[in-house]
């Protein structure tokens, strides 16, 4: 398949900082560009694009390219951020994520059904990441994972539900305190933690035994990433985790404590309770082994990215996108 033409669309002089392809690291291999958008001749002789996260909710100014993409008819490939990010390096030793046509589990096809062991042992290792025993702390409390206000992972939200994270949010604490009156702590995400804080406003005097945690310790606010000590502060002791589908989930679910994805799309998806009601009942014990195999295959080194690893991985795929 080296005939094949993949094409990252980028917008003016600035192409990492204005367009739909931003800010990661591409292969260095002849059939990879990373293009202008005025460049139109490329583009149209493309086979695949590419593009950085999804056009939901943000990049308004970049709605043009993003829905050239999707409306293209080519396969495309997207690049996010990384699943794993405890104690990630962010230099040229940094993760990213590679998929087909999404970043979400359920929407994006990454290749990584009924992985092997290698990349995880090298993830693992590189980035000193432990695996705790499943914890069954019946009095402790629940820990509210949210997610950064106005980011795409939110936008089955608006577009299925018909209803803004606010609400959201709102609504999750109302229909856990219809089960249980454990003590909630809500986590708010690194970034724009003082719209959160409004957000919440005055949910802890609305509801009883709610804590707001405001603790980034550890966190790299320069991505947005969440985790650090910080979590595992908020997480000591805790009955169980409670989300959309934040990556701190998968971070939850590493560390042992029964949790709740409350969207298809989590990483954590398929290790985790699905429905509040079934709250004072958490199933535990999942075995996170194949799981940690399959998500080790959902990303990749900045040098492995460079050397064209994703896109080997990618392309067995191919053949079968371009049937469609």
């Amino acid at each position: 398949m080296s005939d094949i033409l993949i094409v990252g669309i980028g917008s003016h002089d600035e192409i990492y900082a204005q367009g739909s392809f931003r800010d990661h690291p591409y292969p260095q291999l002849p059939n990879f560009k990373i293009v202008d958008w005025s460049d139109q001749e490329t583009i149209k002789q493309a086979d695949v694009l590419m593009q950085t996260n999804i056009k939901e909710c943000k990049l308004k100014n970049l709605e043009t390219q993003y829905e050239y993409i999707r409306n293209s008819g080519k396969p495309f490939l997207v690049t996010e951020s990384a699943v794993f990010r405890q104690n990630m390096k962010t230099d040229s030793q940094a993760y990213h994520r590679w998929s087909w046509f999404h970043y979400f589990q359920d929407e994006g096809e990454y290749c990584n059904q009924d992985c092997p062991s290698d990349r995880w042992e090298q993830i693992s290792l590189e980035q000193n990441l432990k695996i705790e025993p499943w914890q069954n702390n019946p009095d402790g409390h629940i820990l509210l994972c949210l997610q950064r206000p106005g980011d795409s992972s939110l936008y089955r939200l608006i577009r299925s539900r018909k209803i803004d994270y606010k609400d959201w949010v709102w609504k999750t604490v109302r229909e856990i305190r219809r089960y249980t009156d454990r003590k909630i702590v809500i986590r708010i995400h690194p970034l724009r933690q003082e719209y959160s804080l409004n957000m919440l406003f005055p949910i802890n005097s609305v509801f009883k035994n709610i804590e707001i945690s405001t603790d980034i310790t550890g966190a790299t606010t320069q991505n947005g990433s969440n985790g650090g000590d910080g979590i595992t502060n908020d997480l000591k002791g805790a009955y169980c985790a409670v989300g959309l589908n934040s990556n701190a989930l998968t971070e939850t679910v590493m560390e042992g404590i029964p949790t709740f994805s409350l969207c298809s799309g989590s990483m954590a998806w398929s290790v985790s309770n699905h429905f509040i009601k079934d709250i004072n009942s958490p199933i535990m014990e999942f075995d996170r082994t194949q799981w940690l195999y399959n998500l080790s295959y959902c990303q990749w080194r900045q040098d492995e990215i460079e050397q064209g690893l994703p896109w080997d991985h990618l392309k067995k795929k191919l053949p079968e996108l371009i049937r469609k």
